[in-house]
């Protein structure tokens, strides 16, 4: 019957917004195809499913996606001289900051949308527009029913998305945010854990190993010889009764009685004599390589340290080098999609990730204050709308950042000595 066939789904012309042509047979059964996973040289077929299953992989993405997900986006608009303030009156500020969509937060929406980037290579989200162009929503799609073409006059791109209920629409470049992860050939990104499949299926394999080895064991506990040749009744009686002596808590130490000048002889075997540790920790620093984390981000530890300036500069070096590219393409993506000129534009706010370290918060605001005897960059009030939007305290020096005295100057010089005595204290 043709409707239990899926290449004839979408044998009907699509609802295109802008737009497109049917989906072609070749296209539909590469749609289909996907997440079915590829063949490893370990055997393992690697697809999305078995991936996150193993915990490298899991945390990387993870880490990635959640660590976004928790950085305030923030919509600014553009200044003279260089100078922006942050516009709170945007209609997107809210859909950036707050609640993309009414089905999800801005939480779930970034963590969603960058999971699926480092998971399939690509992440989408479809803009919902007013008559006259303002954005209303921002709705996040599954890469798996997304199909990028391009324009017939080759100029655009067009996406094709399979919507929920067997719908099937077009949608023009400028309604859709797209961030391709790597290696992107003008249509898609290419996916990580493709990149990476190797790696992520001998690190499933040896964990799969992992799990038989101590579930079952690898070899025999134990070889029993005899001077002559057993027959099949003797090696079955010997069998049940080796079983009848190992068989319930109870008896599992009960020692093996055998008659006949037999002898037994124990086989050691552990998981160090098959270098599964070993194995398993290269695979971990492996995957990681891939995706840009530091393994102790990930719980390895066996070969850093987990004190000291080591793990300080691995960490400040993920930020620079692997989320810092990854956030200047999402602002780039938003700024031309969302905002489509160059009066406003979104950044995401890293200052959010020192909340968690008291010190170097304490550090960075006494410079910006002026305590290190230099011209300060932030007022008092302005740290406290930080930390948290706490109540401003009253008074002209509170809201102008120190500039230091020149010496012999005069007792007020744009926030003068009294703004500085405030600032030190």
């Amino acid at each position: 019957m043709s409707w239990f066939n899926p290449l004839t789904w979408f044998s009907r012309s699509p609802e295109a917004s802008y737009s497109g042509d049917p989906l072609s047979d070749e296209k539909v059964r590469e749609l289909l195809s996907r997440g079915l996973g590829v063949p490893t040289s370990s055997g393992v077929v690697v697809d999305e499913q078995n991936a996150m299953r193993v915990s490298t992989v899991y945390r990387c993405i993870s880490l990635l996606a959640g660590t976004i997900a928790s950085l305030p986006c923030e919509v600014y608009r553009a200044g003279g001289k260089g100078r922006s303030e942050m516009a709170l009156d945007h209609p997107a500020y809210w859909l950036l900051h707050d609640e993309p969509s009414p089905m999800m937060t801005a939480n779930t929406f970034w963590k969603s949308f960058v999971w699926m980037a480092c998971a399939r290579g690509n992440g989408y989200g479809l803009i919902g527009r007013t008559a006259l162009g303002a954005p209303t929503s921002i709705s996040w799609v599954h890469s798996s029913r997304v199909s990028p073409r391009l324009s017939p006059d080759k100029t655009r791109l067009h996406y094709g998305v399979s919507i929920q209920g067997g719908e099937y629409r077009v949608f023009d470049q400028d309604d859709v945010l797209h961030y391709p992860f790597i290696g992107f050939d003008g249509l898609e990104g290419r996916s990580p854990l493709e990149c990476a499949r190797e790696a992520v299926g001998l690190s499933f394999a040896g964990q799969e190993f992992n799990s038989r080895f101590f579930s079952q064991g690898n070899a025999a506990d134990l070889a029993m010889m005899f001077p002559g040749t057993v027959s099949p009744e003797q090696a079955k009686l010997i069998l049940e009764t080796y079983q009848q002596n190992r068989t319930g808590l109870g008896k599992m130490r009960l020692p093996l009685i055998v008659e006949g000048g037999s002898d037994i002889k124990r086989l050691d075997f552990s998981a160090n004599d098959s270098q599964l540790l070993e194995s398993r920790q290269f695979q971990v620093e492996d995957v990681c390589r891939f995706y840009g984390v530091p393994p102790h981000m990930v719980g390895h530890t066996s070969k850093t340290s987990s004190w000291g300036t080591g793990i300080e500069e691995q960490t400040l070096g993920f930020v620079k080098f692997t989320l810092r590219d990854l956030l200047k393409g999402i602002e780039q993506e938003v700024n031309r999609k969302i905002f489509r000129s160059g009066r406003f534009f979104c950044k995401f706010n890293l200052d959010a990730l020192l909340r968690g370290d008291t010190k170097a918060r304490t550090e960075f605001y006494k410079a910006a204050l002026g305590g290190t005897q230099s011209p300060g960059f932030l007022s008092v009030n302005e740290v406290r709308d930080i930390e948290g939007g706490w109540a401003p305290i009253e008074g002209d020096d509170h809201d102008k950042p120190y500039v230091p005295q020149p010496s012999g100057g005069s007792e007020d010089n744009n926030g003068g000595k009294e703004a500085g005595s405030s600032a030190q204290e």
